[in-house]
């Protein structure tokens, strides 16, 4: 996630809706007091190599330990994070001062649910040699992995003010690039993260089977009926 003091927005970062790659375009226009999360080794390398900010000031301060924290901190160097990756609204909101949360704009990402469980699949099975087939894996799996919502909803209302759609991202982040004032394009990495992992490509229509499909609609049924019914 990113909490941006100069251009005063917050962008909660979702679960497979090319999150980092708008997470790097966006650390282009941050300043030395912003919030930046960490995001994987690989990412952080490619991020560096465009010339963006690493992560910062997203710890906790010593005054938010427990005593627990602080014995894992004086025995293993293990330091708190305040804000993370994928960190829900909620959980934002309690972290930050009222105005800053009601002030400044809230941002996020949304993707079509079926495409977005197909790509979890192939995410949450990369590693496994033989792994079980995306119809068993979608009846198993928790909703968190299917589900964005709590990332950008509070009592079950949707929060942002800004919901950029990964059908439609260019033209999304050059609005939002308008709305902000920036001076320069909110450009996407050209080697996108992550974004070679799903292997069948086809359309959701023909990978998911009846079940699996159903289990979608009932899994993100207020993100359909909120951004694509």
């Amino acid at each position: 996630m990113l909490i941006s003091h100069r251009h005063r927005f917050i962008f909660l970062k979702t679960q497979k809706t090319a999150g980092t790659a708008i997470e790097i375009a966006l650390r282009a226009v941050l300043g030395p007091d912003d919030v930046i999360t960490p995001i994987s080794r690989a990412d952080e390398r490619l991020s560096r190599q465009l010339g963006r900010p690493g992560p910062r000031h997203f710890r906790a301060p010593l005054r938010d330990y427990q005593i627990a924290e602080l014995l894992q901190l004086l025995t293993r160097g293990r330091l708190k994070k305040r804000f993370y990756n994928h960190i829900p609204a909620a959980r934002v909101q309690a972290l930050l001062p009222m105005a800053i949360w009601q002030d400044y704009l809230k941002i996020s990402v949304e993707r079509n649910p079926f495409d977005k469980a197909i790509s979890s699949y192939y995410w949450r099975t990369r590693k496994q040699r033989q792994p079980i087939p995306i119809d068993q894996y979608l009846q198993r799996c928790p909703t968190s992995e299917i589900s964005n919502w709590p990332i950008y909803s509070i009592n079950d209302a949707v929060i942002t003010d800004v919901m950029l759609r990964h059908e439609q991202l260019a033209d999304d982040l050059a609005t939002l690039a308008t709305r902000l004032s920036l001076s320069q394009p909110l450009e996407l990495p050209q080697q996108r993260p992550k974004g070679q992992i799903r292997r069948d490509r086809r359309p959701w229509q023909e990978v998911l089977d009846s079940a699996s499909q159903e289990r979608i609609r009932q899994v993100c049924a207020r993100e359909i009926a909120a951004f694509y019914a």
